[in-house]
């Protein structure tokens, strides 16, 4: 086949001459595209991760709420330990003192004269006793404060108030003392 060209020469039609744009044309566009792929993949990276925390939270909530209960009893559980420790801690406190305070009354009654009754015993705390009682006479009180101050088991023994007073119609001498008592006393040395 054969090819004619019917057109004028004038109006042929210029063949055009393409041209590649320079380097420097495109490298811009090239930075930009660049950053946002590199944008698009951090965002991807970022979206995963979130994605991969909410599932780890999830199924940390889940795991809360499944061993609730269990948590729930081990506290209580600890709560009751608490409780029985404090009452063990009493009892031992208690067991510790039971023979002290029967060894203190037995030196408070080898003490006391004849006609000289106590009327009350107080532990003030820190080994520290209130004692009041009533007798006959003054001279009977000073015997009391006497044989007390020998007891091994008495210290800063402290005469607070003698005063006459009557029970019965009977005259009578009321008195009301301090006494330190001594947890480890030596038996050699006299109070005082």
């Amino acid at each position: 086949m054969i090819r004619i060209n019917l057109l004028p020469r004038e109006e042929v039609p210029k063949q055009r001459q393409i041209s590649v744009p320079h380097l420097s044309t495109f490298a811009p566009l090239v930075l930009v595209i660049v950053a946002v792929g590199v944008m698009a993949v951090m965002g991807l990276y970022q979206g995963q991760k979130i994605n991969n925390l909410e599932e780890t939270i999830a199924a940390e909530e889940a795991e809360s709420r499944r061993l609730a209960p269990e948590i729930a009893k081990i506290k209580r559980l600890d709560e009751q330990r608490a409780s029985l420790n404090q009452r063990l801690s009493v009892i031992g406190e208690l067991d510790r003192d039971r023979y002290f305070r029967v060894h203190l009354m037995d030196e408070m009654n080898r003490a006391l004269p004849e006609h000289l009754w106590l009327t009350r015993w107080e532990d003030r705390g820190g080994d520290l006793y209130a004692v009041e009682g009533v007798t006959f006479s003054n001279f009977l009180v000073s015997d009391f404060l006497q044989n007390l101050n020998r007891s091994p088991y008495f210290t800063g023994i402290n005469l607070e108030v003698a005063e006459r007073g009557r029970m019965d119609d009977v005259e009578v001498v009321k008195f009301k003392l301090q006494a330190q008592a001594l947890r480890n006393p030596d038996p050699n040395v006299q109070g005082g």
